[in-house]
């Protein structure tokens, strides 16, 4: 008379089990995401002290490295002589190494997409200026927010699941 609720206790902890590996697999896709994100994000080192960029469709990081070196940078418009390059305190609390270089955000450079600017940095010798389009910091926190909140709320789930499961009585036998 018990073996109405063995497929009943199996099924739940299949259920459990299935929302584990859809916790995992969740997981896993952020990975990849924050990975692709990560390894496609370059930064092209600047040739002299003068130098035309394009805006792409967000604002342009310009990196210095070493980080903390003394470098002083400006940037027109070309067309509208509008100064375009701002950088701040605020600006500058990012750092990112790659194979060669240690970068540091040094300011950002602001047009409408598709417009041509003129960077003139002044550095010393030894000192690499570069520039790539601003990194989307804040959608892969968002991102990460939902996607291991999701995982840790289906994680969570299925061990109440599986232990109110273990924990539950059989039912008594009918008299």
């Amino acid at each position: 008379m018990s073996t109405a609720a063995v497929p009943d206790k199996r099924r739940r902890y299949v259920i459990a089990g299935a929302m584990v590996v859809l916790a995992i697999a969740v997981g896993a896709v952020f990975g990849v995401i924050l990975a692709r994100a990560i390894s496609g994000y370059d930064i092209t080192p600047l040739d002299g002290d003068e130098t035309s960029v394009t805006v792409g469709d967000r604002k342009l990081a310009i990196w210095v490295s070493p980080e903390g070196a003394d470098v002083s940078c400006s940037a027109v418009e070309d067309g509208t002589s509008r100064e375009s390059f701002s950088a701040s305190s605020s600006n500058t609390s990012m750092t990112i190494a790659d194979r060669n270089h240690s970068w540091e955000r040094l300011g950002l450079l602001d047009g409408e997409p598709g417009s041509t600017h003129t960077l003139t940095c002044t550095t010393a010798d030894e000192v690499q200026i570069g520039y790539a389009d601003n990194p989307r910091v804040l959608r892969y926190v968002v991102l990460g927010l939902v996607l291991g909140g999701a995982a840790a709320l289906l994680m969570l789930s299925a061990f109440v699941l599986a232990l109110v499961t273990a924990l539950r009585k059989p039912p008594r036998p009918a008299v």
